[in-house]
């Protein structure tokens, strides 16, 4: 059930982003899903001036088979849309001299891009992107040659949900995977369409909330150091200083070093063996040494 506006601004007051759509805008989404579905009843007069008859609308599913070719399109050109944004940013940190290099790998790999920090020193970063809810994010692989592994998500401009919905959904994936699967990921980089704009102002520009646009900052989630295990359940998270990429990035958008904690977060991850033998993760995000949200995952055997 797609959840309503007052649901959607109530659960965005958890505040695992600090942004939020204007509500005005997202009130607007349940009254055109009510109008397109409503069409042939509504409007038949504007079905028939385009030659679509309204009783094919529902009956001969007219209107669902064009949601889905649409739905189809749209998915296709956002993977494409969202490889092409992050590709053109690392070309000008290339340009700029802010990496050595970087090559966008084929779709038969498990990550998009390895981006070359300092070839003198053989420092090198993977980089996956992915879309705004992660349903796809257990199919990355960290490769054993890179000293940092990052994942690029976009929210894909989507206003059903507010951008606190897909972190939080991002947020539980990948620390899953982390935590049932040993996969080791050090950072989370969160960015689209929307962001800095009248739908979603930023609240980190003031007096550029609105018109900062393509020029705002990914926000940047820090991850634990190592998987937890029942050894070392709860590992400490990475600072800022102990990476490489984050700081390049907010630099590279112009965030003045005195600014740059404004613009990360830390993901906390322990793990805790429950009374019937099973694990579980538990979760907490901190933003300025302030908790934003926290979480549990779901209990999994010891043998995963």
């Amino acid at each position: 059930m797609t959840p309503s506006p007052a649901d959607s601004a109530s659960e965005s007051r958890r505040q695992t982003l600090p942004c939020q759509h204007r509500l005005e805008v997202m009130r607007q989404v349940p009254r055109t899903i009510h109008l397109l579905q409503k069409l042939d009843e509504l409007h038949p007069d504007i079905l028939r001036q385009h030659t679509i008859e309204p009783s094919d609308y529902h009956n001969s599913l007219v209107f669902r088979s064009a949601i889905e070719s649409i739905r189809g399109t749209y998915i296709a050109s956002s993977t494409v849309g969202r490889e092409g944004q992050v590709q053109r940013i690392l070309t000008e940190l290339q340009q700029k001299d802010e990496i050595a290099d970087f090559q966008r790998l084929s779709s038969s790999q498990r990550c998009d891009f390895e981006i070359v920090v300092n070839s003198a020193r053989g420092y090198n970063v993977a980089l996956e992107v992915k879309g705004g809810e992660g349903n796809s994010i257990n199919i990355s692989v960290r490769s054993k040659f890179v000293q940092e592994f990052a994942v690029w998500c976009h929210l894909d401009g989507a206003i059903v949900n507010q951008p606190a919905h897909g972190a939080r959904a991002i947020l539980n994936r990948l620390t899953n995977e982390m935590s049932a699967r040993n996969k080791q990921v050090d950072m989370l980089f969160f960015k689209d369409v929307l962001c800095g704009t009248n739908a979603r102002p930023c609240p980190k520009y003031p007096g550029q909330e609105e018109r900062i646009g393509v020029h705002t900052a990914p926000d940047v989630f820090l991850f634990p150091k190592s998987v937890p295990t029942l050894a070392n359940p709860a590992p400490p998270v990475y600072k800022l200083d102990e990476l490489q990429f984050p700081q390049i990035l907010l630099k590279h958008f112009g965030v003045p070093k005195t600014q740059f904690e404004q613009h990360v977060w830390e993901v906390h991850v322990e793990l805790i063996q429950r009374s019937d033998g099973k694990l579980q993760r538990l979760l907490r995000v901190l933003h300025l040494g302030q908790q934003v949200d926290e979480g549990r995952g779901r209990p999994f055997a010891l043998s995963q």
